[in-house]
């Protein structure tokens, strides 16, 4: 069985590569320095001679591009994901938010991710759509938490930490588990991951710390207060408790 996945040169479709190798299934990076993702007679030659099982579509490009992707696929009858963002909800949002809540940001990537996913509902309505949380690797280095801190001491020497926001978050290799459980095993639908029940980003970069052994400097601070909790009873992910030493709340 093989795999379409976009977004190779980022933090997530890697991971998700190796797991969908894991199980058997061959990855096939879409390289966009040798197809285009806006010529629609190239992505179709090119999604021919795959023929693939499952296409997942991870990295970034024109909101016209994803709509394009979802719709060739439903025409394949290729299973389509997509991957969004819990930054399609504002600030002004507080959790729990289900897959129900009405998505409301305003800023450049939070409505360029909104553009995507309504986008792709009209193009394919058998598309899945799943939207992220914070993602935490084991390293500085990606777009991820770990790189979060690890900027924060270089630059400041201190990570300020609010003890009062509650972000949506998972591991990496939790991510991609639950990815591939969605991608073979639900059906159409919106979908929304996150490893957090309980904890503040205080508490979450002091367990990270710990892991790591990283000599950070963490301050307590009370603002900002913001619930960014996603939650959602049609899938599942590992809690981040399973990889931090975090007491439950």
């Amino acid at each position: 069985m093989k795999a379409i996945i976009t977004g190779m040169n980022g933090t997530v479709a890697p991971v998700v590569a190796t797991t969908l190798e894991r199980h058997g299934i061959e990855p096939i990076a879409w390289d966009r320095s040798k197809v285009s993702i806006e010529k629609e007679s190239d992505m179709r030659a090119f999604i021919e001679s795959v023929q693939p099982d499952y296409f997942l579509h991870i990295g970034m490009g024109p909101v016209e591009s994803a709509a394009n992707l979802a719709r060739l696929c439903g025409e394949y009858d290729i299973p389509f994901l997509f991957t969004s963002t819990v930054s399609v909800f504002s600030d002004n949002v507080t959790g729990p938010i289900t897959p129900d809540t009405r998505p409301d940001a305003e800023d450049e990537y939070g409505s360029y991710k909104r553009a995507c996913e309504q986008a792709i509902a009209r193009a394919n309505p058998g598309a899945q759509i799943v939207r992220l949380g914070w993602q935490i690797g084991d390293r500085p280095g990606s777009n991820n938490m770990m790189d979060f801190f690890e900027k924060e001491m270089e630059q400041k020497g201190v990570i300020v930490a609010s003890t009062h926001w509650y972000p949506s978050c998972s591991f990496l290799q939790d991510t991609a588990d639950a990815l591939f459980d969605i991608l073979t095993k639900r059906g159409p639908g919106m979908y929304q991951l996150n490893g957090n029940t309980s904890h503040s980003l205080y508490d979450i970069a002091s367990a990270l710390a710990e892991r790591h052994d990283r000599p950070w400097r963490i301050e307590r601070a009370d603002e900002p207060k913001r619930d960014n909790r996603m939650v959602d009873t049609n899938c599942r992910i590992a809690p981040i408790t399973n990889r931090l030493a975090l007491h439950t709340k």
